[in-house]
Parts: structure tokens; sequence; C-alpha cells
């Protein structure tokens, strides 16, 4: 697993926006971590993927961004990635509506700083399933699980990061 981090991204190929930005980062990331030429691809739930790679096997990515990060997480097995920088979001609203109450506990003990911690676990989770948003409207439980690992950082102040990945 290969993490790429790029700061001030829209800057890299400022002509480009949107979903034509995203996938030039993700060739140019794929270059660098060496799939060679590859097509990009998308799920009908928009989840980027690699459609055909060079002699180096199965390559699996995942991208986000926040703020002037840009993010893209790339494997041999499903993975999934999320940056998000902290905000004033309704924290409590949110918590009520798509956490567990393990989750709820976790978010009650650690404040602003927890609820950004698991929802970027939750983020990174439904990209690594495909599922996407279904995953979080659904209230999938984060903590405790034995299927996946999550590692989590800041790269900053308030920049929250998860990256998951099957055991």
């Amino acid at each position: 697993m290969e993490l790429y981090i790029y700061e001030d991204y829209k800057d890299i190929f400022p002509e480009l926006t949107g979903r034509e930005l995203t996938d030039e980062l993700i060739r140019e990331t794929l270059v660098m971590y060496g799939a060679g030429p590859c097509s990009i691809s998308r799920t009908e739930k928009g989840k980027p993927y690699v459609e055909t790679a060079g002699a180096g096997g199965e390559v699996h990515l995942s991208v986000s961004h926040s703020g002037p990060y840009f993010l893209c997480l790339i494997a041999d097995r499903p993975v999934g990635v999320d940056v998000q920088q902290a905000r004033n979001t309704g924290t409590d609203r949110i918590s009520r509506r798509y956490f567990t109450g393990e989750e709820r506990e976790y978010i009650e003990r650690h404040g602003e700083d927890g609820f950004f911690r698991l929802w970027t676990r939750k983020e990174a989770y439904s990209k690594y399933t495909g599922l996407g948003l279904q995953e979080i409207l659904k209230g999938t439980q984060i903590i405790n699980r034995d299927d996946v690992e999550f590692f989590d950082f800041q790269l900053e102040k308030g920049i929250y990061c998860s990256c998951c990945m099957k055991i």
C-alpha cells in the first residue's frame, strides 16, 4: 500500500478541474507507482478503478481531496482513503444520524477530534467497499472491525486522514 499526497493540487494542472483533474492526478500517481500506462474507469457509484495495468498485476486505488490536499492510495488489494479538513459541521446532529451508539460514546469522550477521526474512517471504509455514501447512511459501525485495518493520522492540525485496507 502506498499513499501519495499532493498539496495545492489544483496548481499542478491549473487548466483542469473536477473529474478531469482527478483522473490526471490518478494517472500521474500510477506512473510514479510503476503501474505503467493505465486507463481509468469508474463504477456506477463513481469510484475510480484501473482498467488496464502494466505487468505489475492487479492495482486498486482510492482518492480523496479536502482543502489544499489530494490523496491517492494504491495497493494490490481493495483500499479506501479519506481526507477531511475540520470545519463546523454540526457534529452532534450528524453523530445522532449516522453513528452507532458505541461511536457516539467515543465522540463524547474525544470531542470534535474524535468525530473527525471516525468520520474519515467511515468515508474510507465506504470507498473501500465501493458502496460510497450508502455505507455511511446506513450507519455501518467502524469501531472494532475485524475485517479491515485503519491507519489514522493528521497531515497538519485540523486535516484528518484515514486509510482502510482488508486485513
